[in-house]
């Protein structure tokens, strides 16, 4: 086996234990003078050396594509640990140098530090490192026969490693090398075909590895304690994601590091800013190093209001030009460099205002596009999997795409991290569809393909905005979206905002908008509190008849019940969500609203364990239920005077004061109104109770 094949050397992935080696370009300035290494050529300073300008790009590169937040959630972590914990880590590399007593808390400190600014590379931190090491990291290279070890020696090789890592998984998505690193073999393999495809000339560095006998299996451990220590192996593998999509942001034509051998660090950004991006960075940047300080803050200020602009002009794209009619469908096929050069500048603009303004965050924004009026009732939206990595690595929340009055929303990231195909066919609404129902729209049928595999369900709402035609003479807020499912109609609601319907879905089938006007027949002694509210609820598929034509406006409700009519009401269904409660069978009609409750934090079990489906819920539990809800599907923000909310209950007191908060919001909002001055939060609530409060929610406005 040659030496190559016989070495550890990723520090692209989350195994990037040999860093204080192995890719921390240091420049010569210092260290090579603490070294006692005589005649090197340095740069005058760190700071403008080439290689403190390659790791600048690194660092400007994981802002731009976003990473960065992720990079330094590891760090906070590793930083987090004990003193002897961090030993442990990197103990199996530490070990293989045997260092003596003196000499281990050094070591492990210098291979530690460099495993945590291989996750935040910055000038300040090489400095730091390159000040607190130096000598130690001379003394082992002395000892492997190698007096002459120079930084650039380092740097080169360890950047030669990183291009040719970054070359090798090119071809595969984020998901397919995350794969690879979770399987030591596929470790293994992987650096061993890096190292065979370096130059054959040898390395100093390889030298000093193979004297200490620092093995591929070493990293693998290093990573595997490091994972176990920081006991999120999302931070962890969140952070080795960001480091590969920054890197591979970046592509080699623009120079290399060092003098020679195999071209170095990856410099160039792939996309180009958009001019009207360039030029407003540009602009500011040439402001700014005019303005006094009293004028800087005028400056940033504009800049910010500019920002917005610049990125919903960006986001906002004329599509019409982009279809094709292939057999009689009207395909979108959209420019990929236009879309990945707006991206770019969307990141751009986003971390300058991070940079310069901390406070003022920018929110994350869907790409629009518009295609205009579309006359086929076929049409095949397409993204590439180029914009969809780009965008999921953004600050780019998802793409909608407008077709005349019809609207879908798609995000990016999680399960939408590969090429995104959505198919949507559009036909009449015959009564062999909707019965003796009103339809208020075509059926639209929707298939959806992520990565070229077909997906009925997915782990992130897909948005539908559906137009409605002649509403003359109905109730529109009896208008709801059906689901065709085997001939029938299920309801699941929706919003109506001016002249469409919105809704939310976790799954994709056949859709349309109908007027559902729903009867019962033994509400007449609620009817003057609760009937339209009952109405209503029920034609949104929220609440149901106990049997035909029968509400049973006075029975108790159950917590699997009241789960149900929430999530469905306010369209937070979501067919991925599990749960881990034993009472609670995957099979049983309340599984998956328990399950998507469960998950979205808007209710909990009575234990760990045990959610009590069957058992009644009290006033306050369904108070707070609803306030958690609201929350999460309506942007909706606690009340911040407690105790002042409840202060007019003459029972405030026996409110459990883990559901205070949520009772106060239910009635500062008027969701939940007390009786005669109480609120009776232990009250088991009605059926036609709960009708009323779910209408309420409904329509609940910040």
């Amino acid at each position: 086996m040659t030496l190559r094949k016989k070495l550890a050397v990723s520090t692209i992935t989350a195994s990037v234990a040999l860093t204080a080696f192995a890719g921390i370009p240091l420049s010569n300035k210092g260290l090579a003078e603490k070294l006692g290494v005589s005649g090197v050529a340095y740069a005058s300073s760190l700071e403008g050396s080439q290689l403190a300008t390659d790791v600048k790009k690194l660092y400007d590169a994981l802002v731009a594509t976003s990473g960065l937040p992720k990079v330094e959630a590891l760090q906070a972590a590793l930083d987090g640990l004990a003193i002897h914990v961090k030993g442990d880590i990197v103990a199996p590399i530490v070990d293989k140098f045997q260092p003596s007593a003196s000499e281990e808390t050094q070591l492990e400190n210098l291979f530690y530090d460099a495993v945590s600014l291989s996750y935040n590379p910055s000038v300040a931190g090489l400095e730091a490192l390159r000040a607190e090491h130096g000598a130690l990291l001379q003394s082992f290279a002395t000892e492997a026969g190698v007096t002459d070890l120079t930084v650039d020696d380092i740097a080169l090789y360890f950047f030669d490693i990183q291009e040719e890592l970054v070359a090798q998984v090119g071809s595969k998505d984020l998901n397919g090398l995350l794969e690879i690193m979770t399987s030591s073999s596929g470790v293994q393999q992987l650096l061993s075909d890096v190292l065979a495809a370096l130059p054959e000339s040898e390395y100093n560095v390889e030298k000093i590895f193979l004297h200490y006998g620092v093995n591929t299996n070493d990293v693998i451990s290093v990573l595997t304690e490091a994972r176990t220590a920081v006991n999120n192996d999302t931070t962890f593998t969140a952070a080795a994601g960001a480091l590969f999509t920054a890197y591979k942001s970046l592509n080699s034509s623009g120079g290399g590091v060092g003098g020679g051998g195999g071209g170095g660090v990856i410099v160039t950004p792939t996309a180009p800013l958009p001019e009207t991006t360039d030029k407003l960075l540009n602009d500011l940047k040439a402001a700014l190093d005019k303005a006094t300080e009293a004028e800087k803050a005028a400056l940033i200020t504009k800049f910010v209001a500019d920002a917005t602009a610049e990125i919903a002009k960006l986001a906002t794209i004329n599509a019409a030009s982009s279809i094709s009619n292939i057999n009689g469908k009207a395909v979108l096929q959209l420019d990929e460099s236009n879309l990945l050069s707006a991206i770019a500048g969307i990141n751009a603009v986003t971390a300058k205002v991070k940079e310069l303004a901390p406070g003022s965050s920018v929110a994350k924004s869907a790409l629009k596009f518009d295609l205009g009026a579309v006359t086929q009732k076929d049409v095949v939206l397409n993204l590439s999997d180029a914009v969809v990595k780009a965008a999921a690595a953004g600050n780019v929340s998802g793409a909608t795409f407008v077709i005349g009055g019809f609207e879908v929303t798609v995000p990016v990231g999680g399960s939408f991290s590969s090429a995104i195909s959505l198919a949507i066919n559009k036909t009449d609404a015959s009564a062999a569809v909707v019965g003796t129902l009103k339809p208020v729209s075509e059926v639209y049928d929707f298939n959806l393909t992520i990565g070229g595999v077909a997906k009925t369900s997915f782990d992130q709402p897909i948005v539908i905005s559906l137009p409605l035609g002649d509403t003359t003479g109905l109730d529109k807020e009896l208008l709801s979206v059906a689901k065709i499912v085997d001939g029938k109609l299920v309801f699941h609601g929706g919003r109506v905002s001016g002249n469409s319907i919105i809704e939310s879905r976790d799954s994709f089938s056949s859709y349309v908008v109908v007027e559902n006007k729903v009867s019962f027949t033994d509400i007449a002694k609620v009817e003057a509190w609760a009937g339209r509210e009952i109405q209503v609820v029920a034609a949104k598929g929220a609440i149901e008849g106990k049997s035909e034509g029968k509400f049973v406006p006075q029975d108790k409700v159950t917590r699997a019940e009241f789960a149900k009519m929430l999530i469905r009401a306010l369209d937070l269904e979501n067919g991925s969500a599990t749960e881990a409660f034993a009472d609670v069978d995957a099979a049983d009609w309340f599984a998956p609203y328990v399950a998507a409750a469960a998950q979205l934090k808007i209710i909990n079990g009575r234990s760990a364990s045990k959610f009590d489906p069957n058992a009644t819920i009290t006033r306050a539990e369904m108070a707070t239920m609803i306030a958690r809800a609201l929350k999460v599907s309506k942007g909706a923000v606690d009340v911040t005077d407690v105790d002042a909310a409840l202060k007019g209950f003459a029972d405030a007191s026996k409110i459990n004061a883990t559901l205070k908060d949520g009772v106060a919001f239910a009635a500062t909002h008027k969701i939940v109104i007390g009786n005669a001055g109480k609120f009776l939060p232990k009250n088991n609530a009605t059926r036609a109770e709960a009708a009323v409060i779910i209408y309420r929610a409904l329509n609940f406005d910040n």
